[in-house]
């Protein structure tokens, strides 16, 4: 691994990307005596797999070397939005997974933004994790972020990702610029950058962010404030010589709501990464219902959605009880999903209404009927609250989501 001092790509936390002093010592021995090429491979793969991850989260949601080593495990969120197509709501709800993290510029626990993770990046920090609790007890080490770090005077000791060789106390075994850079050479490794007049660029989160903002602006051509928004910029607008201050730049946002926002970027993360689709079961195109012979048809409308529902989805393909659907409360067939928790806290509400107006009328029967919906909506919010926790531990993944992606109708394409 090292070439000598200058051009070495070693890392400062022993055993990941270059191997530990004792391995170290004895490869160069073993060198010497041998003149054959030797590596340690346990320690290059995690350096490969670290760099990966650092890689894909520049790539997928722009950050910045600071705020790629806040990546904790202790700050996923599961947020639900209207999926988009082409940035047109689709009319379909999804989850998508983000960090909290806290941007350049900004110090206080209060002005903590969303950072989307992509699902490629779920499975390296999976893993990466994996590696940390297997070397630790079971658990991710609390450590203090890197003192050289331009952030470390305003985070707090978390379970961040990109750590290795902790130490007990947790002040040692956090990444710093020069172990992520190392990461990134050795991962780019052979491939070779220039500008227009020849001179070289070296790999850097830097890099990766303008690789990924330039895609997103001239390619997916997304709205100038979504950009903003991605690259967690203080925005000045025409005519202003001066960055928005956070009230004004909530207000300038408001004109795409951050839910609309985060859409517009999971979609142009998307297409970064291949094989992160979304699918869901739908209904058939109107195109199909119409071209289908009387008694197809007849069965459709009669069965209404025959995948998606209010709560989930139907695994029972066509509906078994067409005059009677409601919610689907009860049905043995619901699939409930966690991108509808929701419409499950409306419908919650709706029936405690429900329920109170057949009180104040006397109807007793009526009453216990809702309560009984109210009951198994309860179960089904503590039931997507669970898929959502578990979904940021990287333990979920729910079957509809790992269907594969339906064939649009050519007619949708038009």
């Amino acid at each position: 691994m090292r070439q000598g001092a200058q051009d070495g790509l070693v890392t400062k936390r022993p055993a990941l990307l270059s191997p530990a002093s004792h391995d170290a010592r004895w490869l160069k021995s073993a060198w010497q005596l041998s003149g054959k090429i030797l590596f340690e491979p346990e320690s290059l793969y995690r350096g490969t797999l670290f760099a990966t991850a650092l890689a894909t989260l520049s790539l997928t949601n722009g950050s910045r070397l600071s705020e790629l080593l806040q990546v904790s495990a202790s700050r996923f969120e599961t947020l639900v939005v209207d999926e988009l197509k082409n940035q047109h709501p689709t009319g379909r709800k999804m989850g998508i997974l983000v960090q909290n993290l806290l941007p350049k510029g900004y110090t206080h626990e209060s002005e903590r933004q969303y950072f989307l993770i992509s699902d490629m990046a779920v499975r390296h920090l999976k893993e990466i994790a994996e590696l940390l609790q297997a070397r630790h007890s079971g658990s991710i080490p609390v450590i203090h972020p890197n003192p050289s770090g331009s952030k470390a005077e305003d985070l707090l000791p978390e379970p961040y990702f990109f750590q290795w060789a902790t130490s007990q106390d947790g002040r040692l075994g956090h990444l710093d610029a020069q172990d992520v850079s190392s990461l990134l050479r050795f991962l780019f490794h052979g491939l070779t950058l220039t500008t227009k007049d020849g001179k070289p660029i070296r790999i850097a989160p830097h890099l990766l962010r303008h690789v990924l903002a330039t895609h997103a602006r001239t390619v997916q051509n997304i709205p100038a404030e979504a950009l903003a928004y991605l690259l967690h910029h203080r925005v000045t607008l025409p005519g202003s010589t001066r960055a928005l201050t956070i009230p004004e730049a909530t207000a300038y946002y408001s004109r795409l709501p951050v839910a609309k926002l985060l859409a517009l970027l999971f979609e142009v993360q998307s297409t970064l990464v291949s094989g992160q689709r979304h699918s869901y079961l739908q209904v058939p195109p109107l195109q199909t219902l119409e071209q289908g012979d009387e008694a197809l048809r007849k069965q459709f409308e009669s069965c209404g959605m025959i995948g998606p529902t209010v709560l989930g989805f139907c695994s029972a393909g066509t509906c078994v009880r067409p005059e009677n659907r409601g919610i689907c409360a009860n049905c043995p067939f619901l699939v409930p999903h966690y991108s509808n928790l929701p419409k499950a806290k409306t419908w919650r509400r709706l029936y405690v209404l429900q329920a109170n107006l057949h009180d104040a009328q006397g109807h007793t029967i009526d009453a216990e009927q809702a309560r009984k919906v109210i009951q198994y909506l309860d179960d089904m919010i503590r039931l997507m609250e669970i898929q959502i926790r578990t979904r940021q531990d990287g333990g979920y993944l729910p079957f509809v989501d790992t269907l594969p992606p339906a064939q649009d109708d050519e007619g949708d394409e038009r």
